[in-house]
């Protein structure tokens, strides 16, 4: 998956959010809010085409001491948070 090029990310100054830009801003007309977690995904999947496992490697290596259950399950419903309005292809 890679973010989707119509989705741009904005530091607010108190976090940062992605914002539908051309053609999306036509279906999307919101924002998406992102936490610590989603920002460093968004950053990941900007650069780079990346699957889930991909992600998850990420997450397990630089996270060890956190439950990987819990980081599956928080990425996932995350990844289908951006699927939804179709801030990833």
């Amino acid at each position: 998956m890679r973010l989707n090029e119509s989705f741009l990310i904005h530091d607010t100054g108190s976090g940062e959010i992605l914002i539908p830009v051309g053609e999306e801003s036509k279906s999307f007309h919101g924002i998406v809010k992102l936490n610590s977690t989603g920002s460093e995904i968004v950053h990941l999947i900007e650069k780079d085409d990346l699957s889930l496992e991909d992600i998850l490697s990420h997450f397990y290596t630089n996270y060890p001491d956190e439950d990987k259950d819990v980081i599956r399950n928080s990425i996932e419903a995350f990844i289908k948070e951006l699927e939804n309005v179709h801030a990833i292809r």
